[in-house]
């Protein structure tokens, strides 16, 4: 990922911020960083998603890993965990940040800026020169919906592989209605005891007014196959809050859409009680460099002999 294809809010400041990057960390059972996981979310997210042009998935992966090392050098104490598409854009990549408030946010600027330029020659090295492997990237701002969440507390995201996303807009005036109909779907939850961590964060920038961001991580796609829930969740709901919940959906909400990502370590710069959860799995490696290109002559075409 070019240094210069960064986050805006983590651009700024010195002629130093075109080499500083900091796509997203995935930081959401966690506060903070990746390493606290017992703590529960974040109170903000930085949600980065990057377009990736058809083709240059492996060489922007290449140059990501290679921004990740420079972040492990630098000891850099702010994670962060990409995610691919399992279903969804597969030319996407999608990163989170998390933070304990928007003030520890500009802190991670500032620490990105008193690197000074120790670090330039080595993002300079790493981007591949002249080459721009993005075709759209866009950063968003969201805070943690406790009130509309579920069981957020003890997730053991270390061994968790995969991440389900829904995003849901809202009809203009029609967030309260909206979020009554979460608080249903949370006390259903909570009376079937669910097996599941849900997140909801709403988004306060970089999105439409009335967006939400609901997170299910699993440690399978086998966690795809409790959805929707069974027997017991639908009769904890009871029929007249499913009718009531029918109805809020039809008039309240835009579109809602479900993406499914799946966690690339290789592209994450996980703390260390992350790696240490599960060193096979979250262990930084280089990724190997392009071959060199090699022309293959075409064999001559053969003339024919004359009768």
């Amino acid at each position: 990922m070019r240094s210069d294809r960064l986050p805006k809010l983590h651009r700024r400041k010195f002629n130093m911020k075109k080499y500083f990057l900091t796509t997203s960390a995935l930081c959401l059972f966690l506060t903070g960083s990746i390493g606290a996981l017992a703590q529960g979310p974040p109170k903000v997210l930085l949600i980065v998603r990057e377009e990736i042009k058809t083709g240059m998935m492996t060489p922007h992966a290449r140059e990501a890993n290679g921004v990740v090392r420079i972040y492990a050098k630098a000891k850099s104490p702010y994670n962060r965990l990409a995610m691919i598409p399992v279903a969804g854009n597969e030319n996407e990549v999608m990163y989170f940040w998390g933070y304990d408030s928007f003030g520890d946010l500009e802190k991670s600027n500032a620490y990105l800026d008193s690197l000074g330029t120790t670090y330039k020659t080595d993002f300079d090295r790493n981007a591949h020169e002249g080459e721009d492997y993005h075709s759209s990237q866009r950063d968003s701002l969201a805070v943690l919906r406790e009130d509309l969440s579920y069981n957020i507390g003890a997730v053991d995201l270390p061994h968790m592989r995969y991440m389900r996303i829904q995003t849901i807009r809202v009809k203009p005036g029609h967030q309260m209605d909206f979020e009554e109909g979460r608080k249903i779907l949370k006390a259903a939850h909570e009376k079937a005891k669910i097996d599941e961590h849900m997140a909801v964060f709403q988004y306060v920038g970089g999105a439409q007014s009335g967006t939400y961001l609901v997170v299910i991580p699993w440690k399978s796609l086998d966690g795809a196959a409790t959805l929707p829930h069974g027997k017991a969740y639908w009769d904890a709901m009871g029929d007249n809050n499913r009718d009531k919940l029918d109805k809020i959906s039809n008039d309240s909400v835009v579109f809602d859409t479900v993406d499914i990502y799946a966690f690339a370590p290789q592209l994450s710069y996980s703390s260390e009680r992350m790696v240490a959860a599960d060193p096979a799995f979250w262990t930084l490696k280089p990724m190997m460099p392009a071959g060199p290109v090699t022309a293959t002559r075409k064999p001559a075409a053969k003339t024919p002999k004359r009768p």
